[in-house]
């Protein structure tokens, strides 16, 4: 054992407190006492080291420790003084390890409770620290278990709700209460229903924060905090507490090399109480965001993008197989563009594809004689399902019941076993894997869809094709029914390829296409049960699994290639007419673009196109029907003319250079006439 140090000595003091609940006062009266210990003995103090808010059970995150020993390393101190061992850990072996670090560098470690620390008092103490700590854990585990099954909750209080202030009969507070918050809980509701309308967490994010709503913590929103773990069950999608449901022990803490390692346990190991006054997410809609979830969890990666438009990555060039994709507003081959593997230069407006495309599969599909006999098997496979679906929730009651009454049984076996810890112990673990397994089956039960009605052919096909209607608008509506529309359309198609067919009408790839479409007819059929309240508000989508959905239907038909353009050009040619038939030399492009520049701004016109788009396409026009010709002379002076004005190249070349002369009449001044009079004598 080390003697006491001799009087002028230096020394250093240490202090720390563990939690929040705590304050800087705490640090305050520990280096108190320490200085007074100090100033008895007449030592001289060279250096105070302190941890706030920072756990003994671990180094971790403690700077005020490891600039002490820091120091320690460099000699500036003889004596480390702290109130107590477990202010420097409340680990035995952390305090073994510091405690064995101050010797080799000859510093002797005291307490203000019991002078220089002895081997056998450090290696008691250490013990004795840690197993304080466990108690408590333990003695924590029992009140949070004992709140939860009061239907008081334990932990922090989960975005959407807030602590209710209550006393008991002796006046203590009640603690575990929540009750929801509405401000809040009206953000729970809008990002579950802009998720189920197809919005992604990242767009959901990015509105709430255009708009300034604070996120959980006060700060911007990012997808996490929506998202949250899958295994966990945290996050505003994935918590149950939005249901009514409140799981507790959740998560296994261990500490590995000084940090603290969490892993979530099963659902079978966690308490879970029911408190339906909580609800704030109906269940149809937690179990359509749940389904999302999954179904995006087990895409892979490489399909997880956001599909930009109703059929993207459905189109397919009909020549090569590569995927068509949308540039410039068109589909185009990528075998050509990015592979060079196919000669189809053949592009078509993406608005074309898709409006053709729902007109065509009302008119071959939704008809009696090709959906008649699918609705018929259709009908046939869903009496089976729901016989078998009846069967199953009969089973599943009758097991429900049996551990009812297990349950039962073991409570009574429970109340008479009072004596023996052991068996009391033994029945509450079967008592907790049987409560387990009946809210199991209460959940499944719960979940069993009801039947569904399968009408008559002509209302179905009716419905269906209203639907499609109501759709295809929704496409123009606002951003959430927009993606919603789309997601439901993209769900009728599985392919579509196009091929090209006669000769290309110009040099852009314009041209005739045979379109063939094909889709599963399940999508079809499912689309007769929806309106448009329940697309855009609850969400619905297809999502029937039965055998019938691998029946494809497939179609093609001719697009025919129509110069949008026209309509634009044919308005403008009279003005472009109007300069040719005036005009003694070639008439410039820049001539024409100023022309009708002025025409529209007379007019008071605001149109969809440029003047130069539109004097570019006019004078091609005129140039594919064989009405006007360019006077190219690379100048400025390059320009068109009639071909029917009876002038060769070089006789327009020549005006160019020598323009017409035009005789200017001099000014003549007319004056009065002169009256003279003539006298005759």
């Amino acid at each position: 054992m080390q003697s006491m140090p001799p009087s002028g000595s230096r020394v250093a003091f240490y202090s720390r407190y563990s939690t929040d609940r705590q304050n800087q006062n705490s640090i305050d009266g520990q280096e108190r006492l320490c200085a007074n210990y100090a100033s008895e003995r007449g030592w001289r103090e060279v250096g105070r080291y302190s941890d706030a808010e920072r756990s003994g059970t671990t180094t971790h995150g403690r700077a005020g420790l490891f600039k002490m020993l820091q120091a320690a390393e460099l000699g500036e101190f003889d004596v480390l003084l702290v109130e107590d061992i477990d202010r420097a850990s409340r680990d035995a072996a952390d305090m073994h390890f510091i405690a064995k670090q101050l010797e080799e560098l000859e510093v002797v470690l005291c307490t203000v409770s019991g002078g220089v620390v002895s081997d056998i008092e450090l290696a008691f103490k250490a013990v004795q620290n840690q197993q304080f700590i466990k108690q408590n854990v333990a003695k924590s585990k029992r009140g949070q278990e004992l709140a939860i099954s009061q239907g008081r909750m334990s932990g922090s209080v989960a975005y959407g709700y807030r602590k209710v202030a209550k006393f008991d009969d002796r006046g203590e507070p009640i603690n575990g209460l929540r009750e929801i918050d509405p401000d809040k809980a009206e953000i729970v509701q809008r990002i579950h229903h802009e998720f189920d309308a197809g919005r992604t967490t990242f767009e959901i994010c990015k509105t709430l924060n255009a708009e300034g709503v604070p996120s959980p913590k006060g700060k911007l929103w990012r997808p996490g905090a929506l998202l949250g773990n899958r295994q966990g069950g945290i996050g505003i999608l994935r918590n149950p507490i939005y249901i009514g449901q409140f799981q507790f022990r959740k998560t296994h803490r261990r500490f590995r090399k000084g940090e603290v390692k969490m892993t979530f346990k099963s659902e079978t190991e966690r308490l879970i109480s029911d408190h339906p006054e909580l609800r704030i997410i109906d269940q149809e809609l937690w179990d359509r965001n749940q389904a999302r979830l999954a179904e995006h969890l087990d895409r892979p990666f490489f399909r997880k993008k956001r599909n930009r438009f109703a059929f993207s990555g459905m189109v397919f060039c009909g020549e090569c197989g590569s995927t068509a994709i949308v540039s410039g507003g068109k589909y185009l081959c990528t075998g050509r563009r990015d592979k060079g593997i196919c000669t189809n230069t053949r592009r078509v407006f993406r608005e074309a594809v898709e409006e053709t495309v729902f007109q065509k599969i009302k008119q071959h599909i939704l008809d009696t004689a090709v959906l008649g006999p699918a609705l018929d098997a259709f009908r046939d496979e869903v009496q089976r399902a729901h016989a078998d679906q009846a069967e199953k929730l009969e089973s599943q009651t009758a097991a429900l019941q049996d551990v009812e009454a297990r349950i039962s049984n073991l409570t009574d076996q429970l109340s008479n076993a009072s004596e023996s810890v052991y068996a009391s112990q033994m029945l509450i673990k079967k008592l907790d894997q049987l409560g387990a397994e009946k809210r199991q089956l209460e959940t499944q039960i719960q979940r069993t869809p009801p039947p569904v009605p399968i009408g008559e052919t002509d209302e179905i096909i009716a419905a269906i094709s209203d639907t499609i209607d109501e759709l295809s608008a929704n496409l123009q509506a606002d951003e959430a029914e927009a993606a919603r529309a789309k997601e439901l359309l993209r769900g009728l198609v599985s392919r579509i390829v196009l091929t090209p067919i006669g000769p290309q009408k110009d040099g852009r790839g314009s041209g005739d296409l045979r379109v063939t479409v094909e889709g599963p007819i399940a999508n079809l059929i499912d689309l007769s049960d929806l309106s448009t309240d329940r697309v855009t508000k609850n969400g619905h989508r297809p999502m029937f699994e039965l055998d019938n959905a691998n029946f494809v239907w497939t179609f093609s038909y001719e697009l025919q290639w129509e110069d949008t353009r026209l309509d634009t050009v044919r308005s403008d040619l009279e003005i472009i007419g109007r300069l040719l038939d005036e005009a003694d030399v070639p008439v410039s492009m820049d001539v024409i673009v100023e022309a009708l520049a002025e025409e529209d701004e007379s007019q008071g016109v605001v149109a969809d196109r440029s003047p130069a788009h539109r004097a570019r396409n006019a004078v091609a026009y005129l140039q594919d029907q064989a009405l006007t010709r360019c006077i190219n002379v690379r100048s400025a002076d390059t320009g068109y003319v009639w071909n029917e004005r009876h002038l060769t190249d070089a006789e327009w070349k020549a005006r160019i250079a020598e323009p017409p002369v035009t005789r200017t009449i001099p000014v003549i001044r007319v004056l009065p006439p002169e009256a003279v009079v003539v006298l005759v004598s």
